[in-house]
């Protein structure tokens, strides 16, 4: 036997060192990817439950979520807003206190009219009458559409169609126990006169709220313990 053949002989008869074997099989990987996103789903639900409880505690004004106050200023006899829809077309058996409380403060110079009736009676008080139709606010500037027209025919206070009103001088508040339909709030002078300025702030008060966040707070908090522990027994796991 050459010294050749001999080298040959010791080296293929002689088996190189074992390769380590990973513990990160496939399966244990797919259960970290799933285990991350179901932990990064229960932080969120969990401080989104923090910032509606934070929300709640510190954010109300008498148990109310209110607007900034704002100036409206309008030319005609009436402002009032868009169709407030509150799902008229919604399931029976939901109760309208899910909707919670509405509230709108007004204060003019002059006695003041705040009042929410339904679409189809308000409509046919104003039918004709010139008025602003509040539509949105940019950069704290009221936008309105105008509807031209002339004069009311009775003061607002006059209506009997009104689910809820105040008016007097000074300072008005409106309060009202939502119910589902199409609504429209105005606001108008106590005579019905033309030129309507008033500063004006609206809120809402909705008392299940905190219950929404205690349960997103709990839900997210089971979530995130549950995708912990996984993700730790995975990071721990042996091969047997």
């Amino acid at each position: 036997m050459t010294e050749g053949d001999e080298r040959s002989s010791t080296s293929n008869g002689t088996a190189g060192p074992d390769r380590p074997r990973s513990n990160w099989t496939a399966g244990r990987v797919i259960g970290m990817v799933f285990a991350s996103i179901g932990g990064l789903i229960g932080l969120a639900l969990l401080l989104g439950g923090i910032a509606v409880l934070v929300a709640y505690a510190v954010g109300r004004d008498d148990g109310y979520f209110t607007s900034d106050r704002e100036q409206l200023d309008s030319e005609t006899y009436a402002i009032t807003t868009e169709d407030i829809d509150l799902n008229v077309d919604e399931a029976d058996w939901v109760p309208d206190e899910i909707l919670g409380d509405v509230r709108i403060r007004v204060e003019g110079a002059e006695p003041v009219f705040v009042g929410i009736g339904t679409d189809s009676d308000v409509d046919r008080y104003l039918g004709d009458v010139g008025r602003d139709e509040l539509i949105d606010f940019d950069g704290g500037e009221p936008e309105f559409d105008l509807h031209e027209g002339g004069a009311p025919r009775t003061p607002p206070g006059d209506g009997d169609f009104w689910v809820a009103y105040a008016e007097g001088s000074g300072e008005q508040e409106l309060t009202w126990d939502a119910e589902f339909g199409r609504w429209t709030a105005v606001v108008m002078n106590a005579d019905a006169s033309r030129g309507v300025t008033v500063d004006g702030e609206a809120g809402a008060k909705i008392t299940w709220l905190i219950w929404v966040g205690i349960g997103l707070l709990a839900v997210g908090a089971l979530i995130a313990a549950a995708c912990g522990y996984g993700l730790n027994r995975l990071l721990t796991a042996r091969r047997g």
